[in-house]
């Protein structure tokens, strides 16, 4: 599951960047990729087993989101814009 939430993060973050249309395959991938990653986080820890692809995981998706996010708040913000005149 460790590396299925990383790949997904890195689909994430490549999609992410492209401004509007890359948010809608970069959230999805986040809301499957996170979950996998931290559920895979959780019984590695209780086994006591290495964290590094689950920590990888969780990291790549929220990048991910945080950068899809980003965008949606520019587009939103930068259509918004009106004359005062």
């Amino acid at each position: 599951m460790n590396v299925a939430g990383m790949v997904l993060g890195i689909i994430a973050i490549v999609f992410a960047f492209i401004p509007v249309f890359g948010a809608f395959i970069a959230i999805p991938c986040v809301l499957v990729g996170l979950p996998l990653a931290a559920v895979d986080f959780g019984r590695k820890k209780r086994n006591n087993e290495g964290l590094g692809m689950a920590i990888a995981g969780i990291a790549t998706n929220i990048i991910a989101f945080l950068m899809a996010i980003a965008w949606i708040i520019l587009i939103v913000v930068a259509g918004d814009t009106t004359d005062a005149s």
